[in-house]
């Protein structure tokens, strides 16, 4: 087993809840891995109540420790089901857990982030700082345990905008737990390493998979995923939307003006000087009257009546459109 493999399989207990190691599996890591890890921040010695495994038994199961304490030392002892009391060691009795405030603390060095990371949710979520990103900056955030049942109300305190680079230990979320956008969402245990005794972050590959999850993200939705190239596209389609309503109303008056396609699209390529084609008239008269604008028969002769026979109201929307 080699650092690279011990730092995955931390990175998938810190997405675990309550996740310890006792003295019986550490004891098969490579010597000297504890106190690196220790060093580095993403090991503690465990907070809950003392263990121990059975060294009597070869299933090795793990019991609570009793402590015995005399004037000149402490002993330890655990209870089994065949010795009935068996003595053990102090270094037996030692665990060790996720410091999540520690791998935070590496994961904002390895980015070389100036800012120091600052806990959102305790012990689930925190905001690391912000990276350079094509010209701007955006904002890392550090999320674990969530695949848990609360994982909405997790990432509700990222926002909706989704522009946030999300770095998760090792499991991918659910992407229906985001309230709006899908961030781009990496896991730390498919970048990161250790170097030199330190938390190590490939940055191209993190890019990479930054890249790809928002491809993945795009091409599930009519938009783009960047929130301000969204922004774009959404004005330039609602300029379109609204030009196209003014050429309708346009087309619309010309024809009933007129009283017929043809007659209206000829007045109108004089008077705008562009090709207007008798279809798209007769276009903007159906989506008018699929709308229930109005309803007049097409290219009825009482229509062209109808409008001649009021000059006044001819002339002003005449002139309304001129301008």
């Amino acid at each position: 087993m080699t650092k690279d493999d011990l730092l995955r399989l931390l990175l998938a207990a810190a997405d675990d809840l309550g996740c310890e190691f006792d003295h019986t599996e550490v004891a098969r890591w490579p010597a000297g891995t504890v106190p690196l890890f220790e060093t580095m921040g993403l090991l503690r010695a465990s907070s809950g109540g003392l263990l121990a495994p059975c060294p009597s038994c070869d299933g090795g199961h793990v019991e609570p420790v009793v402590r015995s304490v005399t004037t000149d030392r402490t002993r330890f002892f655990i209870t089994c089901p065949e010795d009935l009391r068996v003595e053990v060691t102090a270094e037996m009795c030692r665990g060790w857990e996720i410091h999540s405030n520690g791998l935070a603390n590496s994961i904002a060095d390895a980015l070389e982030l100036t800012s120091r990371p600052k806990a959102i949710v305790p012990d689930r979520l925190w905001r690391l700082g912000r990276i350079p990103w094509k010209g701007r900056t955006r904002a890392v955030i550090l999320a674990r345990r969530m695949r848990d049942t609360d994982a909405s109300s997790i990432a509700a305190h990222i926002g909706a905008g989704g522009r946030a680079i999300v770095l998760v230990p090792h499991q991918q979320p659910d992407d229906r737990i985001w309230p709006e956008h899908v961030p781009a969402v990496v896991a730390l245990s498919s970048i990161a390493s250790v170097e030199d005794s330190r938390l190590a972050i490939d940055g191209v590959a993190l890019m990479e998979a930054v890249y790809e999850a928002e491809a993945v993200a795009e091409s599930r939705s009519l938009l783009p995923v960047d929130p301000e190239i969204k922004k774009q596209v959404v004005r330039q389609q609602v300029k379109a939307e609204i030009k196209g309503h003014l050429e309708d109303d346009v087309l619309v008056a010309a024809y009933l003006e007129h009283g017929s396609g043809d007659k209206a699209a000829e007045a109108l390529t004089k008077q705008l000087g562009r090709t207007v084609s008798r279809d798209r008239v007769y276009r903007a008269v159906k989506r008018a009257r699929a709308a229930g604008e109005f309803e007049v028969p097409e290219d009825s002769p009482s229509v062209a009546r109808t409008v001649a026979s009021q000059p006044r109201d001819r002339a002003k929307k005449v002139s309304k459109y001129r301008n």
